[in-house]
């Protein structure tokens, strides 16, 4: 993602700013500006050659003078600048007005001619002014603006801005046989899975023979857990280790050692190495099963990251179409080169895919709800949530508060308003729902279609969804909490950040989705603020190609061109 979005992301800024021009009062201000300079243009206007030796020539007058002459101010009510009516002119320039900008050209003999290239460089014996011309001929004109369309059609890609008031065409039977293939694609064969077991006991046995007196468990977590992988998908494994209170933390790295000592021993392990000044550390390694060789992680005492599985294990056992649109969301970001460590990885966009989908009332917010017995008055105590950021701050108690408060300060749940269950693990509240029985007495008032529900996904996040000022919260389940009722999520609103010189291009996050238990987390503080722009776009392509009932061109790879090509 990385390599392709940030000129892709700079070409979407520009038709975003089109956008708004079309939707603001600077459309009529355009208009109303280029009416102005046509009456003063064909009134005052000097003759000028279009090329030295042509004799066709058209009115013309230095762009600095016709603003003077017209006294024309902006929406401000100032005196309008060069600049700006740069812009405006350009705006529509695609439309019937007669009037272009152009360079007046004056050669060393004093001779002067326009040059309608804005773009060719400048002769170095030659000054220039930035004029405005009244194209005679409409033919001229209407050649001019095609030319110009066309140098826009190659440059720009599509903004795909119809994807708002689109809907699905469905073709069901087709679609179920296309997901069947995409289902058995994302499911690990047995013999990955004997693979993982295997390493399972290997390496749990490698551990419980170190020292009596430690005791070792080893347990699967991320997409193995809940087998939305690929067969030759990595193996994410946690250790947990209760070793003696006396030095703990030296027992700790004493037994980390030893154990990748005994992995590096066990011929199953070709590779193994101990990662110890990563933000969470971890041993990776490389297993050999028959003919194929898996990666691998081992992390210690980490619980948030197998309980994050768990939750999302839990959803997907509400309700059936989370799984398929989750599977949907992963292939897509694969096959796309969107996800990646270096911006968004594939929890994130998991994370935006449960927001989603708790809105859309497909499965209830784990989080906040003891019950799946949702009544119409829980659903409606979820919006007046959303709605108050007084309430949102009341759920937890702050960091810094004391154990009496903590204790004291309990969600209650949504539906039978009772305190909610105090789930701790490495210091922070991991509560879900997670009662077998429970979920699978849930029944969704939402009767759409998985694939209906990846459609309406991409179409949000890419036509609806106010990154600026939101933020997406799989927690209280919504996709537009305003980013200040989230005292703790480091993703400060960009408007605070682009007030502070020489910190936006650092601090600057156009896109935040809050992690469901480090409230302070950002699962998008990698993104940089140019990417989400060329995400966006992304967004807006998946949902025109599934409004045709296809899921064969939604995963067409990239073509490097079109996104090399793309420039301002």
């Amino acid at each position: 993602g990385l390599a392709r979005f940030p000129r892709l992301g700079q070409v979407l800024t520009s038709l975003e700013k089109k956008k708004r021009l079309r939707s603001s009062g600077e459309g009529e201000l355009a208009l109303g500006l280029l009416q102005r300079l046509h009456r003063l243009l064909d009134e005052k206007g000097t003759f000028y050659a279009l090329k030295r030796s042509s004799a066709e020539k058209h009115k013309a007058m230095t762009l600095h003078s016709a603003l003077a002459a017209l006294k024309a101010r902006d929406a401000d009510g100032q005196l309008m600048r060069v600049r700006y009516a740069c812009h405006l002119i350009n705006s529509v320039a695609m439309g019937p007005m007669p009037v272009v900008l152009a360079r007046r050209r004056t050669d060393a003999a004093g001779q002067v001619s326009l040059a309608l290239d804005l773009t060719a460089e400048p002769e170095p014996e030659c000054t220039y002014d930035l004029a405005v011309v009244l194209m005679r001929r409409m033919d001229r004109a209407q050649e001019y603006t095609r030319q110009l369309s066309q140098q826009v059609a190659e440059q720009f890609l599509p903004a795909l801005d119809e994807v708002e008031h689109m809907e699905v065409a469905g073709r069901q039977a087709e679609l179920d046989a296309e997901l069947a293939q995409l289902r058995a694609l994302w499911t690990p064969d047995a013999a990955s899975q004997q693979a993982l077991e295997r390493a399972k006991a290997m390496i749990l046995g490698t551990a419980r023979n170190i020292h009596k007196q430690i005791a070792v468990s080893v347990d699967t977590f991320g997409s193995r857990y809940y087998a939305l992988c690929k067969s030759d998908s990595d193996f994410d494994l946690h250790v947990r280790v209760r070793v003696p209170q006396k030095n703990p933390d030296k027992t700790h790295e004493w037994f980390v050692k030893r154990l990748v000592a005994g992995m590096r021993r066990n011929r199953a392990f070709t590779s193994v190495q101990w990662l110890a000044r990563t933000r969470v550390p971890i041993v990776k390694f490389a297993f050999k099963a028959g003919r194929r060789t898996y990666e691998g992680d081992v992390s210690f005492n980490r619980g948030l990251g197998p309980a994050k599985t768990k939750m999302i294990g839990a959803y997907m056992r509400a309700d059936p179409r989370v799984r398929t649109v989750l599977m949907i969301l992963k292939h897509w970001g694969v096959e796309r080169a969107i996800t990646s460590s270096n911006a968004l990885n594939s929890f994130g966009l998991t994370m935006m895919g449960l927001a989603f989908l708790i809105e859309q009332r497909v499965v209830p917010p784990l989080q906040l709800l003891a019950t799946t017995q949702v009544t119409d008055d829980a659903w409606a105590e979820l919006d007046a949530l959303h709605a108050s950021p007084q309430a949102i701050s009341a759920l937890y108690a702050a960091p810094d508060a004391s154990v009496a408060q903590t204790r004291k300060q309990v969600p209650k749940c949504l539906a039978t308003r009772a305190p909610l269950p105090d789930w701790a693990c490495d210091g922070v509240r991991t509560y879900f729902l997670n009662d077998q029985q429970q979920l699978a007495q849930w029944r969704s008032p939402n009767r759409k279609s998985a694939y209906e529900l990846a459609f309406e996904l991409f179409r949000h996040y890419g036509a609806r969804f106010d990154a600026v000022s939101c933020a997406v919260s799989p927690r209280l389940g919504s996709t537009s909490i305003r980013r200040s009722s989230l005292e703790r999520l480091q993703a400060p609103m960009p408007q605070a950040v682009l007030e502070q010189p020489g910190q936006w291009d650092r601090r600057l996050r156009l896109l935040a989705i809050e992690d469901p238990f480090e409230l302070e987390l950002n699962c998008a503080r990698l993104v940089p603020a140019e990417w989400v722009e060329g995400l966006r776009w992304e967004m807006r392509r998946a949902a025109a190609v599934m409004a045709g009932g296809s899921l064969a061109r939604l995963f067409v790879r990239p073509s490097a061109d079109i996104y090399c090509d793309a420039s301002v």
